[in-house]
């Protein structure tokens, strides 16, 4: 690499034809510039989501173009502002969204969908928050309207979002009941602070419920669709509510209706994307309130394991088979900043 290619070039992880599993390679790709609402940042950390592998695998329902660099989250240095950008300065630390082109070591991100990095937040975790802390305080906040003293059961409790969730959830005053299909998740779920773990291995998850003696809930959050989102309706008290994130399980579910009627239950769903950009002063409030309760210790992010560009393939396989319990994360930066530590 000449040295002039070498300010106009950047080592990326490329998608070349989608499917999944994918043959991804690292590439040397041109550095992308700031827009005039957005900034270019210089990535130190990434995070890996189940996401992901649905836009590698050409079935999310945000299509990108071949070729394309994978990657919705990220974090890093502000090195360059766009005209319309406000509050934020070259040499500020953010985490942040973006449809793809995370997995670089440049990306840019839109005014409006990233937040300036808490100062005793290491990248590692930054690359990780996002995300699933943006998506359940969306999730709980927002469409499942959970209130003080209610029970929440969250589906696929053991994920990145259902850790957060399980963490939001408590700080907002809730009693958490975190579900796997998986009995060695448990210490991952009760050390994020759930009240109670239920492996729904059986597949009966109201039974699970009654024998642990939970009786039923007021908000579902579901990450996970097929058999599993059908159990957990039959769980919710009069006028509970399900919110629906996700389908890791494969599939959506089937749901009888006649449940939703005679319990006054409300189904919603919670797509975070479209909130960011258009409720942006809504998206600024929540990560107040996110941080805040970072600084008091209430939200303690659980990094599973860290790879380099090279070793993103095989993460992404490994967390689509469930081996993980917490965020995986894909340290960037060829020189990691102070921050690339852990939080005291």
């Amino acid at each position: 690499m000449s040295k002039n290619s070498a300010h106009t070039t950047m080592h990326a992880l490329v998608v070349h034809q989608t499917g999944w599993p994918n043959a991804m390679q690292v590439e040397d790709r041109p550095r992308p510039a700031a827009g005039p609402d957005s900034v270019l940042i210089r990535v130190h950390a990434a995070g890996l989501n189940f996401a992901d592998t649905l836009v590698i695998g050409g079935s999310y329902q945000e299509k990108q173009a071949l070729p394309f660099i994978p990657g919705a989250e990220l974090s890093g240095e502000v090195i360059q502002c766009g005209s319309e950008v406000r509050n934020i300065a070259v040499g500020d630390r953010v985490m942040g969204q973006v449809p793809a082109g995370a997995y670089a070591e440049y990306a840019v991100l839109h005014m409006h969908r990233l937040a300036v990095v808490p100062q005793a937040m290491p990248d590692r975790e930054a690359a990780g928050f996002y995300v699933p802390y943006g998506t359940a305080i969306c999730a709980l906040r927002e469409r499942g309207r959970l209130k003080a003293g209610e029970t929440l059961l969250i589906l696929g409790a053991a994920g990145a979002v259902g850790l957060a969730a399980i963490q939001v959830g408590k700080a907002m005053g809730a009693r958490v009941i975190g579900v796997s299909r998986k009995p060695g998740k448990r210490d991952a779920v009760m050390r994020a602070g759930a009240d109670a773990f239920i492996s729904h291995e059986t597949g009966d998850l109201k039974a699970a419920l009654k024998a642990a003696g939970e009786g039923g809930v007021d908000v579902v959050l579901d990450m996970v669709g097929s058999e599993a989102t059908a159990q957990a309706l039959r769980c919710l008290n009069f006028e509970g509510r399900l919110v629906i994130i996700g389908f890791t399980g494969g599939q959506a579910a089937l749901l009888k209706s006649n449940h939703i009627l005679v319990k006054n239950i409300d189904i919603v769903g919670c797509y975070w994307g479209p909130y960011q950009t258009l409720r942006p002063e809504a998206t600024r409030t929540a990560f107040d309130m996110l941080f805040g309760w970072y600084a008091q210790g209430l939200l303690r992010p659980q990094v599973a394991d860290t790879v380099d560009l090279s070793g993103i393939s095989a993460a992404l396989e490994r967390l689509t088979a469930g081996q993980y319990a917490g965020k995986v994360v894909a340290t960037i930066a060829k020189n990691p900043s102070v921050h690339q530590g852990d939080h005291a």
